[in-house]
């Protein structure tokens, strides 16, 4: 045979191999991956749904174009596949699952709120994917998006935030953690003033909203509730500095567990935690006893680590997640 046929039969043989092993890799369910369904990205442990991140703007039918939103989580899963969150509220359509976003600041002599949409003065947009990395042990994601500020017709891209969501190997329950960094990308200084709630927030489903719930005695929340380590109620865990806070829903039968744990690293920790008295959310917040100001190219960053589980854990697994190094 002559030596250029043999030449392409081992080169034929070797692409094959490799695009193969490629395949493999790509559909290895194994690893934690990240799908691309054309709009959103969806993180995976052996086929079960972690999140999805959405990357393209979303607005659902009769949703006032204000709300409008990218850069945010929604579904959020739990193991068996039950949605934990709300995207687009019936009540608050501020609210969009997972979502980061300050909301009173001052920039330019201008009050400025990120979080509340419809005071159209400032939202939150995806700019681009930064990375995409899946492996046996983990998975990583890392996303950028924009604060951006609207002044006299004006629309002025104030921060520059950065999304590392890295997702570990496990099934029973989910663990991630995500790290946040809020980078001033303006000329101008921001104030994050002093307020009772913004930073990292969750927004639970709209069935565990409930207009007569005035939370007033312990038997009201019976579908809903969310505890910490030092308190077994909204009322009392609101504006309290815990370890850890948990949110517990249920539909039917169906049991769903959210718990979200400030690491150490934090600037502010121990972070103040807002709860909701009526609505099912809650979120991180630094400012609830005093601002902080971000100076031009300065940076603002905290780790939180992220636990959704379908039986309730126990404190002490709480407490070993908390403090387990993946």
């Amino acid at each position: 045979m002559e030596l250029y046929k043999v030449y392409y039969i081992l080169i034929s043989i070797f692409f094959l191999q490799v695009g193969v092993y490629a395949q493999e890799r790509e559909f290895d369910h194994s690893a934690v991956v990240f799908e691309d369904d054309g709009s959103a990205i969806i993180a995976k442990i052996k086929k079960k749904p972690v999140f999805q991140y959405n990357y393209k703007t979303q607005m659902p039918d009769n949703t006032m174009e204000y709300y409008k939103r990218s850069g945010f989580i929604h579904p959020l899963y739990s193991p068996d596949g039950a949605v934990i969150t709300e995207g687009f509220p019936e009540k608050h359509t501020h609210h969009h699952g997972m979502f980061s976003a300050w909301v009173n600041t001052k920039f330019r002599n201008e009050k400025i709120d990120f979080w509340n949409q419809q005071e159209k003065t400032g939202t939150v947009v995806f700019k681009e994917i930064l990375e995409v990395l899946s492996e046996k042990k983990y998975g990583q994601l890392k996303t950028k998006q924009q604060h951006l500020a609207f002044i006299a017709g004006d629309t002025i891209p104030v921060l520059e935030e950065i999304w590392t969501l890295k997702v570990y190997n496990s099934t029973a329950p989910f663990i991630w953690d995500i790290t946040i960094e809020q980078k001033n990308i303006s000329s101008s200084n921001l104030q994050i003033l002093k307020y009772h709630y913004g930073g990292l927030a969750f927004r639970g489903r709209d069935e565990w909203y409930r207009e007569e719930n005035t939370l007033q005695t312990e038997d009201t929340d019976v579908d809903f509730k969310v505890t910490t380590n030092f308190h077994q109620s909204r009322l009392d865990a609101n504006h309290s500095i815990p370890d850890w806070v948990l949110m517990y829903g249920r539909i039917g039968k169906t049991a769903m567990n959210l718990i979200v744990i400030p690491l150490s690293t934090n600037p502010e920790y121990p972070d103040y935690l807002r709860v909701h008295p009526d609505f099912p959310y809650f979120c991180f917040t630094p400012v609830v006893k005093k601002g902080f100001d971000l100076k031009p190219s300065e940076t603002f960053k905290t780790r939180y680590r992220i636990i959704t589980a379908t039986q309730t854990p126990s404190e002490q697994m709480i407490k070993d997640i908390a403090n387990k190094k993946f």
